[in-house]
Protein backbone atom coordinates (compact mmCIF):
# COMPACT_ATOMS: atom_id res chain seq x y z
CA UNK A 1 0.00 0.00 0.00
CA UNK A 2 1.22 3.49 -0.80
CA UNK A 3 2.06 5.95 1.94
CA UNK A 4 -1.26 7.16 3.28
CA UNK A 5 -2.43 10.37 1.68
CA UNK A 6 -5.39 12.67 2.26
CA UNK A 7 -7.58 13.02 -0.80
CA UNK A 8 -8.78 16.46 -1.87
CA UNK A 9 -12.46 16.40 -2.76
CA UNK A 10 -12.96 20.16 -2.37
CA UNK A 11 -11.06 21.45 -5.38
CA UNK A 12 -13.35 21.98 -8.37
CA UNK A 13 -12.09 20.37 -11.58
CA UNK A 14 -13.67 21.65 -14.79
CA UNK A 15 -15.13 18.96 -17.06
CA UNK A 16 -16.07 21.36 -19.86
CA UNK A 17 -14.67 20.11 -23.14
CA UNK A 18 -14.12 16.54 -21.91
CA UNK A 19 -17.30 15.07 -23.48
CA UNK A 20 -18.82 14.72 -20.00
CA UNK A 21 -22.49 13.95 -20.65
CA UNK A 22 -23.82 15.87 -17.67
CA UNK A 23 -22.22 19.08 -19.02
CA UNK A 24 -22.25 18.63 -22.79
CA UNK A 25 -25.91 17.51 -22.97
CA UNK A 26 -27.43 20.29 -20.85
CA UNK A 27 -28.66 22.26 -23.86
CA UNK A 28 -30.24 19.14 -25.35
CA UNK A 29 -32.16 18.09 -22.25
CA UNK A 30 -32.71 21.35 -20.36
CA UNK A 31 -32.75 23.94 -23.13
CA UNK A 32 -29.81 25.89 -21.75
CA UNK A 33 -26.19 25.52 -20.67
CA UNK A 34 -26.79 27.99 -17.83
CA UNK A 35 -27.66 25.31 -15.27
CA UNK A 36 -25.46 23.39 -12.88
CA UNK A 37 -25.66 19.67 -13.68
CA UNK A 38 -26.77 17.56 -10.73
CA UNK A 39 -28.52 14.94 -12.86
CA UNK A 40 -26.30 12.22 -14.43
CA UNK A 41 -25.08 9.96 -11.61
CA UNK A 42 -21.37 10.33 -11.95
CA UNK A 43 -19.24 12.42 -9.62
CA UNK A 44 -17.20 15.54 -10.25
CA UNK A 45 -14.82 14.34 -7.53
CA UNK A 46 -11.40 13.17 -8.75
CA UNK A 47 -10.49 9.53 -9.14
CA UNK A 48 -7.40 8.57 -7.12
CA UNK A 49 -3.98 9.56 -8.39
CA UNK A 50 -2.69 5.99 -8.24
CA UNK A 51 -5.29 5.05 -10.85
CA UNK A 52 -4.17 7.88 -13.12
CA UNK A 53 -0.56 6.72 -12.75
CA UNK A 54 -1.43 3.11 -13.58
CA UNK A 55 -3.36 4.15 -16.68
CA UNK A 56 -0.57 6.51 -17.76
CA UNK A 57 2.02 3.77 -17.37
CA UNK A 58 0.02 1.46 -19.61
CA UNK A 59 -0.70 4.17 -22.20
CA UNK A 60 3.01 5.01 -22.34
CA UNK A 61 3.62 1.49 -23.64
CA UNK A 62 1.97 2.72 -26.90
CA UNK A 63 0.60 -0.65 -28.06
CA UNK A 64 -3.08 -1.41 -27.49
CA UNK A 65 -3.74 -4.74 -29.18
CA UNK A 66 -5.85 -7.68 -28.02
CA UNK A 67 -5.30 -8.69 -24.42
CA UNK A 68 -5.90 -11.78 -22.31
CA UNK A 69 -8.03 -11.92 -19.18
CA UNK A 70 -5.12 -11.77 -16.78
CA UNK A 71 -5.46 -13.84 -13.57
CA UNK A 72 -4.42 -10.79 -11.53
CA UNK A 73 -7.64 -9.08 -12.64
CA UNK A 74 -9.74 -11.88 -11.16
CA UNK A 75 -7.55 -11.97 -8.06
CA UNK A 76 -8.31 -8.27 -7.50
CA UNK A 77 -12.07 -8.83 -7.81
CA UNK A 78 -11.90 -11.81 -5.44
CA UNK A 79 -9.91 -9.76 -2.91
CA UNK A 80 -12.31 -6.81 -3.07
CA UNK A 81 -15.42 -8.92 -2.66
CA UNK A 82 -13.90 -10.72 0.33
CA UNK A 83 -12.36 -7.67 2.00
CA UNK A 84 -15.15 -5.16 1.38
CA UNK A 85 -18.28 -7.31 1.15
CA UNK A 86 -17.57 -10.55 3.06
CA UNK A 87 -18.20 -12.61 -0.09
CA UNK A 88 -16.13 -15.63 -1.09
CA UNK A 89 -15.82 -15.90 -4.87
CA UNK A 90 -14.07 -18.42 -7.10
CA UNK A 91 -12.52 -17.20 -10.38
CA UNK A 92 -14.85 -19.31 -12.51
CA UNK A 93 -17.88 -17.49 -11.07
CA UNK A 94 -16.81 -14.14 -12.58
CA UNK A 95 -17.87 -12.86 -15.99
CA UNK A 96 -16.67 -9.55 -17.41
CA UNK A 97 -18.99 -7.03 -19.07
CA UNK A 98 -18.77 -3.42 -20.27
CA UNK A 99 -21.41 -2.27 -17.77
CA UNK A 100 -23.96 -3.44 -15.23
CA UNK A 101 -26.71 -2.61 -17.73
CA UNK A 102 -24.95 -4.86 -20.25
CA UNK A 103 -25.03 -7.63 -17.65
CA UNK A 104 -28.74 -7.00 -17.08
CA UNK A 105 -29.32 -7.16 -20.82
CA UNK A 106 -27.46 -10.44 -21.18
CA UNK A 107 -29.22 -11.94 -18.15
CA UNK A 108 -32.59 -11.09 -19.68
CA UNK A 109 -31.46 -12.73 -22.92
CA UNK A 110 -30.17 -15.81 -21.07
CA UNK A 111 -32.92 -16.47 -18.54
CA UNK A 112 -36.14 -15.16 -20.06
CA UNK A 113 -38.15 -15.52 -23.27
CA UNK A 114 -40.09 -12.99 -25.34
CA UNK A 115 -43.28 -11.83 -23.58
CA UNK A 116 -42.01 -13.08 -20.20
CA UNK A 117 -42.49 -10.77 -17.24
CA UNK A 118 -39.57 -9.26 -15.34
CA UNK A 119 -40.38 -7.82 -11.92
CA UNK A 120 -39.00 -4.37 -11.04
CA UNK A 121 -39.43 -2.48 -7.77
CA UNK A 122 -39.94 1.18 -8.60
CA UNK A 123 -38.97 3.93 -8.45
CA UNK A 124 -35.75 2.50 -9.81
CA UNK A 125 -32.96 3.26 -12.29
CA UNK A 126 -34.66 3.85 -15.65
CA UNK A 127 -32.81 1.19 -17.72
CA UNK A 128 -34.43 -1.48 -15.56
CA UNK A 129 -37.60 -0.69 -17.50
CA UNK A 130 -36.11 0.18 -20.88
CA UNK A 131 -33.78 -2.83 -21.10
CA UNK A 132 -36.62 -5.23 -20.34
CA UNK A 133 -38.76 -3.63 -23.06
CA UNK A 134 -35.92 -3.62 -25.61
CA UNK A 135 -35.76 -7.40 -25.30
CA UNK A 136 -39.48 -7.80 -25.92
CA UNK A 137 -40.20 -8.67 -22.30
CA UNK A 138 -42.78 -7.03 -20.05
CA UNK A 139 -41.85 -5.08 -16.89
CA UNK A 140 -44.05 -6.10 -13.96
CA UNK A 141 -43.85 -3.03 -11.75
CA UNK A 142 -44.27 -3.53 -8.00
CA UNK A 143 -43.96 0.02 -6.61
CA UNK A 144 -42.25 0.37 -3.26
CA UNK A 145 -44.30 1.63 -0.32
CA UNK A 146 -43.35 4.64 1.80
CA UNK A 147 -43.46 4.05 5.55
CA UNK A 148 -42.14 6.72 7.91
CA UNK A 149 -40.22 8.40 5.12
CA UNK A 150 -38.50 5.21 3.98
CA UNK A 151 -39.15 2.75 1.17
CA UNK A 152 -40.40 -0.72 2.02
CA UNK A 153 -41.15 -3.65 -0.26
CA UNK A 154 -44.80 -4.40 -1.02
CA UNK A 155 -44.64 -8.10 -0.22
CA UNK A 156 -48.17 -8.87 -1.33
CA UNK A 157 -47.64 -7.24 -4.73
CA UNK A 158 -44.27 -8.96 -5.15
CA UNK A 159 -45.69 -12.38 -4.27
CA UNK A 160 -48.55 -11.86 -6.73
CA UNK A 161 -46.17 -10.82 -9.52
CA UNK A 162 -43.77 -13.70 -8.87
CA UNK A 163 -46.58 -16.25 -8.84
CA UNK A 164 -47.54 -15.29 -12.40
CA UNK A 165 -46.44 -18.12 -14.70
CA UNK A 166 -44.95 -15.59 -17.14
CA UNK A 167 -42.57 -14.14 -14.54
CA UNK A 168 -39.02 -15.46 -14.89
CA UNK A 169 -36.76 -12.78 -13.38
CA UNK A 170 -36.69 -10.05 -10.74
CA UNK A 171 -34.35 -7.07 -11.02
CA UNK A 172 -33.22 -5.63 -7.69
CA UNK A 173 -31.25 -2.43 -7.13
CA UNK A 174 -29.20 -3.13 -3.99
CA UNK A 175 -28.59 -0.49 -2.61
CA UNK A 176 -31.51 1.27 -4.19
CA UNK A 177 -31.18 4.02 -6.78
CA UNK A 178 -32.62 6.71 -6.54
CA UNK A 179 -33.39 6.68 -2.82
CA UNK A 180 -30.22 5.25 -1.29
CA UNK A 181 -32.23 2.64 0.61
CA UNK A 182 -30.00 -0.20 1.86
CA UNK A 183 -31.82 -3.53 1.82
CA UNK A 184 -31.27 -5.58 4.94
CA UNK A 185 -30.39 -9.27 5.18
CA UNK A 186 -33.84 -10.35 6.39
CA UNK A 187 -35.50 -8.48 3.50
CA UNK A 188 -33.17 -10.07 0.96
CA UNK A 189 -33.73 -13.51 2.45
CA UNK A 190 -37.50 -13.10 2.26
CA UNK A 191 -37.27 -11.84 -1.31
CA UNK A 192 -34.92 -14.64 -2.30
CA UNK A 193 -37.17 -17.30 -0.80
CA UNK A 194 -40.12 -15.95 -2.79
CA UNK A 195 -38.05 -16.03 -5.98
CA UNK A 196 -36.93 -19.59 -5.25
CA UNK A 197 -40.49 -20.69 -4.47
CA UNK A 198 -41.69 -19.43 -7.84
CA UNK A 199 -38.64 -20.45 -9.86
CA UNK A 200 -37.59 -16.86 -10.60
CA UNK A 201 -33.99 -15.68 -11.11
CA UNK A 202 -32.94 -12.80 -8.83
CA UNK A 203 -30.61 -10.28 -10.46
CA UNK A 204 -29.00 -7.88 -7.97
CA UNK A 205 -27.43 -4.66 -9.27
CA UNK A 206 -24.92 -3.77 -6.53
CA UNK A 207 -23.07 -0.97 -8.29
CA UNK A 208 -23.67 1.41 -5.37
CA UNK A 209 -22.68 -1.10 -2.69
CA UNK A 210 -19.31 0.48 -1.86
CA UNK A 211 -20.86 3.83 -0.89
CA UNK A 212 -22.84 3.03 2.26
CA UNK A 213 -23.09 5.13 5.42
CA UNK A 214 -22.92 3.69 8.94
CA UNK A 215 -24.93 2.51 10.74
CA UNK A 216 -26.35 1.06 7.50
CA UNK A 217 -24.43 -1.94 6.18
CA UNK A 218 -24.62 -3.40 2.70
CA UNK A 219 -25.58 -7.07 2.38
CA UNK A 220 -24.79 -8.72 -0.93
CA UNK A 221 -27.22 -11.36 -2.12
CA UNK A 222 -24.13 -13.56 -2.45
CA UNK A 223 -23.72 -13.69 1.34
CA UNK A 224 -27.12 -15.35 1.77
CA UNK A 225 -26.68 -19.08 1.22
CA UNK A 226 -30.27 -19.77 0.21
CA UNK A 227 -30.01 -17.26 -2.66
CA UNK A 228 -26.76 -18.38 -4.26
CA UNK A 229 -28.21 -21.04 -6.57
CA UNK A 230 -30.69 -18.71 -8.27
CA UNK A 231 -29.06 -15.28 -8.24
CA UNK A 232 -26.76 -13.09 -10.32
CA UNK A 233 -24.84 -10.17 -8.78
CA UNK A 234 -23.34 -7.36 -10.85
CA UNK A 235 -20.87 -4.70 -9.74
CA UNK A 236 -18.52 -2.13 -11.25
CA UNK A 237 -15.75 0.36 -10.48
CA UNK A 238 -17.91 3.06 -12.08
CA UNK A 239 -19.61 4.67 -9.09
CA UNK A 240 -17.05 4.05 -6.34
CA UNK A 241 -14.09 5.43 -8.26
CA UNK A 242 -15.88 7.73 -10.72
CA UNK A 243 -14.70 5.56 -13.61
CA UNK A 244 -17.89 4.87 -15.57
CA UNK A 245 -16.24 6.03 -18.78
CA UNK A 246 -13.85 3.07 -18.61
CA UNK A 247 -16.83 0.74 -19.22
CA UNK A 248 -15.65 -1.98 -16.84
CA UNK A 249 -18.02 -4.23 -14.94
CA UNK A 250 -18.43 -7.82 -13.88
CA UNK A 251 -21.07 -10.26 -12.72
CA UNK A 252 -20.78 -13.15 -10.28
CA UNK A 253 -22.90 -16.28 -10.70
CA UNK A 254 -22.33 -19.09 -8.17
CA UNK A 255 -24.57 -21.62 -9.95
CA UNK A 256 -22.65 -23.36 -12.76
CA UNK A 257 -25.70 -24.03 -14.95
CA UNK A 258 -26.84 -20.39 -14.78
CA UNK A 259 -23.29 -19.25 -15.39
CA UNK A 260 -23.09 -21.31 -18.59
CA UNK A 261 -26.32 -19.79 -19.90
CA UNK A 262 -25.22 -16.24 -19.11
CA UNK A 263 -21.82 -16.69 -20.73
CA UNK A 264 -23.43 -18.11 -23.84
CA UNK A 265 -25.54 -14.95 -24.13
CA UNK A 266 -22.46 -12.78 -23.60
CA UNK A 267 -20.54 -14.62 -26.33
CA UNK A 268 -23.40 -14.29 -28.80
CA UNK A 269 -23.35 -10.52 -28.23
CA UNK A 270 -19.54 -10.33 -28.13
CA UNK A 271 -19.84 -8.60 -24.75
CA UNK A 272 -17.87 -11.02 -22.58
CA UNK A 273 -14.85 -8.79 -22.10
CA UNK A 274 -13.83 -5.27 -21.10
CA UNK A 275 -11.34 -2.84 -22.60
CA UNK A 276 -7.64 -2.86 -21.86
CA UNK A 277 -7.63 0.21 -19.62
CA UNK A 278 -10.62 -1.12 -17.71
CA UNK A 279 -8.60 -4.21 -16.84
CA UNK A 280 -5.76 -2.04 -15.60
CA UNK A 281 -8.22 0.04 -13.56
CA UNK A 282 -9.95 -2.85 -11.79
CA UNK A 283 -6.63 -4.51 -10.98
CA UNK A 284 -5.25 -1.30 -9.46
CA UNK A 285 -8.41 -0.04 -7.73
CA UNK A 286 -9.51 -3.24 -6.03
CA UNK A 287 -6.62 -3.05 -3.59
CA UNK A 288 -5.76 -1.70 -0.12
CA UNK A 289 -5.08 1.68 -1.76
CA UNK A 290 -8.57 1.58 -3.28
CA UNK A 291 -10.08 0.69 0.08
CA UNK A 292 -8.46 3.71 1.72
CA UNK A 293 -9.65 6.01 -1.08
CA UNK A 294 -13.16 4.59 -0.66
CA UNK A 295 -13.05 5.19 3.11
CA UNK A 296 -12.18 8.86 2.67
CA UNK A 297 -14.66 9.31 -0.17
CA UNK A 298 -17.49 7.84 1.89
CA UNK A 299 -16.75 10.18 4.79
CA UNK A 300 -16.91 13.17 2.43
CA UNK A 301 -20.09 12.00 0.71
CA UNK A 302 -21.83 11.13 3.96
CA UNK A 303 -21.31 14.69 5.24
CA UNK A 304 -22.43 16.15 1.91
CA UNK A 305 -25.58 14.08 1.50
CA UNK A 306 -26.54 14.60 5.14
CA UNK A 307 -26.19 18.38 4.84
CA UNK A 308 -28.21 18.43 1.62
CA UNK A 309 -30.89 16.26 3.24
CA UNK A 310 -31.11 18.59 6.28
CA UNK A 311 -31.33 21.72 4.14
CA UNK A 312 -34.15 20.29 2.01
CA UNK A 313 -35.95 18.81 5.00
CA UNK A 314 -36.13 22.25 6.63
CA UNK A 315 -38.23 23.60 3.74
CA UNK A 316 -42.01 23.27 4.03
CA UNK A 317 -43.36 21.03 1.30
CA UNK A 318 -40.05 19.38 0.42
CA UNK A 319 -39.79 15.77 1.59
CA UNK A 320 -36.36 14.27 1.05
CA UNK A 321 -35.46 10.72 1.99
CA UNK A 322 -32.46 10.42 4.27
CA UNK A 323 -29.89 8.51 2.21
CA UNK A 324 -28.32 5.40 3.68
CA UNK A 325 -26.02 4.99 0.68
CA UNK A 326 -25.05 6.44 -2.73
CA UNK A 327 -24.16 10.06 -3.48
CA UNK A 328 -27.80 10.78 -4.36
CA UNK A 329 -30.65 12.49 -2.50
CA UNK A 330 -34.23 11.71 -3.53
CA UNK A 331 -36.78 14.42 -2.78
CA UNK A 332 -40.56 14.76 -3.12
CA UNK A 333 -41.51 18.17 -4.59
CA UNK A 334 -45.21 17.40 -5.21
CA UNK A 335 -46.48 19.96 -2.68
CA UNK A 336 -45.00 22.66 -4.90
CA UNK A 337 -46.77 21.78 -8.13
CA UNK A 338 -46.70 19.28 -10.94
CA UNK A 339 -43.50 17.98 -12.50
CA UNK A 340 -43.44 20.51 -15.35
CA UNK A 341 -43.95 23.49 -13.05
CA UNK A 342 -41.28 22.43 -10.57
CA UNK A 343 -38.82 21.44 -13.29
CA UNK A 344 -39.15 24.77 -15.06
CA UNK A 345 -38.62 26.69 -11.83
CA UNK A 346 -35.55 24.61 -10.97
CA UNK A 347 -34.04 25.29 -14.39
CA UNK A 348 -35.01 28.94 -14.88
CA UNK A 349 -34.90 30.29 -11.32
CA UNK A 350 -32.55 28.04 -9.34
CA UNK A 351 -30.43 27.24 -12.42
CA UNK A 352 -29.98 23.58 -11.52
CA UNK A 353 -30.57 20.47 -13.58
CA UNK A 354 -31.89 17.51 -11.59
CA UNK A 355 -33.06 14.07 -12.67
CA UNK A 356 -36.85 14.06 -12.98
CA UNK A 357 -38.64 11.32 -11.11
CA UNK A 358 -40.49 9.79 -14.05
CA UNK A 359 -37.13 8.51 -15.37
CA UNK A 360 -37.40 6.04 -12.49
CA UNK A 361 -40.91 4.89 -13.38
CA UNK A 362 -44.44 6.12 -12.64
CA UNK A 363 -43.82 5.86 -8.88
CA UNK A 364 -41.28 8.69 -9.23
CA UNK A 365 -43.81 11.25 -10.49
CA UNK A 366 -43.24 14.57 -8.73
CA UNK A 367 -39.87 13.54 -7.25
CA UNK A 368 -36.38 14.71 -8.24
CA UNK A 369 -32.95 13.15 -7.68
CA UNK A 370 -30.03 15.36 -6.69
CA UNK A 371 -26.48 14.21 -7.42
CA UNK A 372 -24.33 15.23 -4.45
CA UNK A 373 -21.09 13.89 -5.91
CA UNK A 374 -19.62 17.39 -6.26
CA UNK A 375 -17.32 19.59 -4.22
CA UNK A 376 -19.29 21.29 -1.48
CA UNK A 377 -18.37 24.72 -2.82
CA UNK A 378 -20.32 23.83 -5.97
CA UNK A 379 -23.06 21.71 -4.41
CA UNK A 380 -24.23 23.65 -1.37
CA UNK A 381 -24.86 27.06 -3.01
CA UNK A 382 -27.00 25.30 -5.61
CA UNK A 383 -28.99 23.54 -2.89
CA UNK A 384 -29.38 26.86 -1.07
CA UNK A 385 -30.92 28.31 -4.24
CA UNK A 386 -33.39 25.42 -4.38
CA UNK A 387 -34.33 25.95 -0.73
CA UNK A 388 -34.74 29.70 -1.17
CA UNK A 389 -36.91 29.16 -4.23
CA UNK A 390 -39.37 26.86 -2.49
CA UNK A 391 -38.98 28.12 1.08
Amino acid sequence: MEEKITYDFDTVISRIGTQAEKYEARKQYYGTNDVEPFWVADMDLPSPGFLVEALRDRVDHSLFGYTEKDPTLFDAIIWWMRDQHRVEVAPEMISLSPSVVSSISMAIEAFTAPQDQVVVLSPVYGPFFSTVKLHGRVPADCPLLIDKGRYEMDWQAIDTALSNSLTTMLLLCNPQNPSGRVWQADELLRLGRLCKLHGVILFSDEIHSDIVYAPACHTSVLTIHELRDHCVMAHSIGKTFNASGLKSSFSIVPNAALRTRLRRAHRRAHSDNINLLGKVAITRLFSPDGAEYKRQLNAYLKASTQEVYEKLDAVDGLKPMCPESTFLVWCDFRDHGDWSTVSNRLIKEARVALSGGTFFGPAGEGWFRINCGHSRSQLLPAVDRICALFG
